[in-house]
């Protein structure tokens, strides 16, 4: 082919060059279009689509969004009045304050009817039915009636339709392909002990049953020296960056709205010792000592690059960090594998696990955990995920709270990892453990957060990205140790 200007100068038109392309499905075209967060978009598609269903469409539109939506936590050592004044202004709201609002109209509620007919009307009203679209409300004068009964967990599960397809025989060789109908497979190639994502899912395995306590609860502790603000559903505002207050501090931290409830699902008491068992980046350590309820807080990450960037968070946040705070006790950082944590009196254990973090999947190419390298890692989360959780189980002191949390929608690394660490604490040690099902007491957060269907769960709760209320997700369940 002759160069363009020599063709310009021979007055060839320039019409007749002509620039072949190679189709969309080419492997040329295809290959340069694969990277990370193609990958892990793919993935998603092909799982998250057969789990959440017709949702998918909306929570993959609030994932893709680069808009993603913050909270802003305000520090105690800061401006903390001057601050509260110029977020308000901006027309941010404190969630202390809407979540006592919501309560002090359940309550009201409550004081005017029985309590069992108020409950099965606020479930009847919230909660889609069977019968129902997604979303339509139940009438009053609907034949089918509620009792309260009807949303235990023990209940959900005797009624629920199952898809037998879909179920584990161990001792069925077959089952594995059973399985590629509904988790997607993935070779390592060049492997001999190559793994299938989809031998994870063994963990939902109906035949290995025990039992599990279940606890309702119908109250969720906002501490008063908390403040965190947000903006209303539909406000598109972010906030201005945090200034340094007169005490040389930031005024606030901004973090994932979905991460504040984990910490409150913890349920910390004056005087506890905490452990984070995986800090890193820090919000939710910080937001506990932001509580001023903890005796001291244990900072843990088995990276010491992650546990450099938790100490850089207290730096800027807290007021001469490293002589009044890590020198009295209040905080100690540790770098430490979650797995090896040593034996300690805590009270509290949050087990923020690393997981596909599935909105940061989507956005960032670098460290991706969906890169071919990482294949092996990837595949190996539940794994590593119940090993930490059920050590967090062995630490807690008997009566003590464990809350386990991902940033991931995936059911294997949430419920199923809950399922395993259960299952092991039931098979291997005399432990008691308690789910405590905080479906009552996260009415009164409605109006901040938007919740996957309960139904859809079995253990803990989930926190569902929409393009309006742009948070999440957050996946978290709380266990209490009470033997």
């Amino acid at each position: 082919m002759f160069p363009a200007k020599l063709l310009k100068r021979a007055n060839v038109p320039s019409k007749a060059i002509i620039r072949y392309k190679n189709p969309d499905h080419h492997w040329s075209v295809v290959r340069k279009k694969t990277f990370a967060v193609d990958k892990a978009l793919q993935h998603f598609d092909d799982f998250y689509n057969q789990v959440y269903s017709k949702k998918w469409l909306s929570i993959r539109k609030a994932l893709l969004k680069d808009r993603h939506k913050y909270v802003a936590v305000l520090n105690y050592y800061g401006d903390l009045e001057a601050t509260k004044s110029a977020l308000e202004s901006l027309g941010a709201l404190n969630i202390r304050k809407l979540f006592a609002l919501e309560k002090g109209y359940i309550e009201a509620a409550l004081a005017q009817n029985k309590p069992d007919r108020v409950l099965d009307e606020i479930f009847r009203r919230e909660s889609p039915t069977p019968d129902s679209p997604e979303g339509t409300e139940v009438k009053p004068d609907a034949p089918r009636t509620f009792n309260a009964s009807d949303y235990s967990l023990k209940t959900s599960l005797d009624q629920a339709d199952l898809d037998t397809k879909r179920l584990i025989d161990s001792d069925d060789s077959l089952s594995v392909e059973v399985l590629h109908q509904f988790v997607p497979a993935t070779r390592i190639k060049g492997k001999e002990d190559f793994i299938l994502e989809s031998s994870h899912y063994k963990m939902y395995d109906q035949k290995a049953e025990f039992h599990v306590d279940v606890s309702k609860e119908y109250d969720l502790h906002f501490p008063e020296h908390l403040n965190v603000y947000c903006f209303e559903e539909g406000n598109k505002s972010d906030f201005p960056p945090a200034k340094r207050a007169s005490t040389g501090v930031l005024n606030y931290y901004l973090m994932d709205g979905g991460s504040v409830l984990p910490v409150l699902a913890l349920d910390i008491k004056p005087n506890n010792r905490v452990l984070d068992m995986c800090c890193a980046p820090g919000g939710k350590s910080l937001l506990a000592l932001q509580t001023l309820y903890p005796e001291r807080i244990v900072s843990n990450d088995v990276s010491l690059s992650r546990v450099r960037r938790m100490q850089s968070v207290y730096k800027q946040f807290l007021i001469d960090f490293e002589d009044s705070w890590l020198g009295k006790g209040k905080v100690k950082l540790t770098q430490r594998d979650a797995r090896s944590i040593d034996y300690d009196h805590y009270d509290r254990i949050l087990v923020d696990v690393p997981c596909t973090t599935d909105r940061i999947s989507l956005h960032e190419n670098d460290n991706n955990v969906f890169k071919p390298s990482r294949i092996k890692e990837r595949l190996q989360l539940p794994e590593l995920q119940g090993e930490i959780l059920f050590h967090a189980l062995n630490l807690v002191k008997k009566g003590g709270v464990v809350v386990y949390s991902t940033c991931t929608l995936s059911p294997i690394q949430n419920d199923g990892v809950v399922h395993m660490a259960l299952k092991r604490a039931w098979e291997e040690t005399d432990m008691k453990i308690i789910v405590k099902d905080l479906s009552p007491a996260l009415m009164q957060t409605k109006s901040v957060y938007k919740f996957a269907e309960q139904r859809m769960l079995r253990y803990g709760h989930l926190v569902i990205p929409l393009v309006d209320q742009n948070f999440g997700p957050t996946y978290f369940c709380k266990l209490q140790k009470i033997q």
